[in-house]
């Protein structure tokens, strides 16, 4: 082994530890080790208590198969109790370390200079508007998936055993979600530039069938979900507010800066923004102008769709703006980044368009970093986890909650009624005093104890 490749190994080694770090160690009070994450514990921890691995692979929840995520909680559910937070944030957070890690090796098919392919790279687990809910969660990983399916897709391998990776990633995305066909321009744009076409049709045939495969399900096993009506003339602010705005502030500033200006700084901000790629796109080179282009139909794609099937209800608040639905804009501003970066990317001097981008996300995330989040008041589930056992080991135990959303029985997700030897462990977040209990694992006292 040569020292080139020595050295790439150990950095990626070094890049995806670090990462994986950072994120475990994001945000103010409670760490995301120490708190188990909604449908982290309340759906997926619960199933796989109880359920052999196949089982839960082929259960859909919220309309849609999450292999990922039961392939990250059964292995958590093995290990005793009290580490179950540790063992779901820190896989959540090592998948989202690889794919960065992903990123930046397809990226450089696409992109020149290394400070467009570190952005591209860095901005995975350090989003700024990650921390609020999505930030080591296991139920978000789906989001971070497409965006590689966007990669591989965008920049897909030359040789075979590239592709077989490829379809791979692929695959777990789609069958992680359905909202992944999203992103599947990028492969139109991969497939032209690849000297060999024929072999870069390999991944994009198999995200078919793997879409197919999840189609199926949602017409025979699964249940609709909508939380409000959808009103369409609301996108194009929801995008400008919640992707636009807030890649140019940060969360932390995004709610005082509307509430001051409202959609007039919206759409002024919009308009701007629309001048500026008009300008670069017809200044940048074809490699640029594609990449950029299918970065920004696909990020306005990734909130308009799934927003719009959700409904726009409460996005759009002024008075009471809430970040709720942090989750939607994920995908839409890592691949705004995308178009920035490759748009950017040839700009002279390199050193310093590099440096002042850098310097622009540096602040924002160090501004979002200690910003409240969801998981900020927990429950602790190490406090959570000593507090059952003492409960188990009382001579006369009160009676338990039921939580609301817990567990699968065809084409419902139905509550698990403790047992005579169960105890319920509530999960962030926590509901307000009268409002009923959605998330919580209810397990037997033979584990606690255990």
């Amino acid at each position: 082994m040569n020292r080139t490749r020595t050295a790439t190994i150990a950095a990626s080694v070094a890049w995806v530890l670090a990462a994986t770090w950072l994120q475990l160690m994001r945000g103010p009070g409670l760490r995301a080790y120490d708190v188990v994450w909604a449908e982290d514990g309340g759906v997926f921890l619960n199933q796989a208590m109880r359920h052999s691995l196949w089982h839960n692979l082929v259960t859909p929840h919220a309309g849609y198969l999450q292999v990922i995520a039961k392939l990250i909680a059964q292995p958590a559910a093995a290990l005793p109790l009290a580490w179950a937070a540790t063992a779901l944030a820190a896989g959540a957070a090592l998948v989202v370390a690889l794919i960065s890690l992903l990123v930046w090796f397809h990226s450089g098919r696409v992109l020149r200079s290394p400070w467009a392919r570190v952005l591209v790279t860095v901005v995975v687990p350090l989003l700024p508007q990650a921390g609020f809910e999505v930030n080591a969660a296991v139920n978000d990983l789906h989001w971070y998936l497409a965006y590689a399916a966007f990669w591989v897709l965008l920049a897909p391998p030359r040789s075979v055993a590239g592709q077989v990776g490829s379809a791979a990633v692929v695959a777990v995305a789609a069958l992680s979600d359905p909202l992944t066909a999203l992103v599947l321009p990028a492969a139109i744009v991969g497939i032209v530039r690849s000297p060999r076409r024929l072999l870069a049709c390999v991944t994009p045939a198999v995200m078919l069938v793997a879409l197919a495969v999840q189609g199926w399900v949602h017409l025979t096993r699964a249940a609709g979900y909508r939380a409000s009506e959808t009103v369409l003339g609301e996108l194009p602010s929801i995008y400008g507010l919640r992707v636009l705005l807030s890649a140019l502030t940060g969360d932390r500033l995004l709610g005082p800066l509307y509430q001051w200006a409202g959609l007039e700084l919206v759409a002024v901000v919009g308009t701007v923004a629309a001048l500026v790629a008009g300008l670069l796109l017809w200044r940048a080179d074809r490699v640029a102008r594609q990449v950029a282009a299918v970065g920004l139909v696909c990020s306005v794609a990734y909130l308009v769709v799934p927003v719009g099937l959700r409904g726009t209800g409460g996005f759009l608040e002024r008075a009471e703006f809430s970040l709720n639905g942090s989750r939607y804009t994920i995908v839409p501003l890592l691949l705004l980044w995308v178009a920035v970066a490759a748009l950017l990317d040839r700009l002279r001097p390199r050193t310093v368009v590099g440096g002042a981008v850098a310097v622009f996300l540096g602040v924002q995330v160090l501004s979002d970093w200690a910003a409240p989040s969801v998981r900020t008041g927990g429950p602790s589930w190490r406090a959570s986890v000593a507090e059952a056992r003492a409960a188990c080991a009382a001579p006369i135990r009160p009676p338990q909650p039921v939580p609301l959303v817990a567990e699968e029985n065809g084409r419902y997700a139905v509550p698990i009624v403790p047992g005579p030897d169960d105890v319920t462990i509530v999960v962030a977040p926590v509901p307000p005093p009268g409002e009923p209990l959605l998330f919580a694992v209810v397990a037997p006292c033979a584990e606690v104890r255990g």
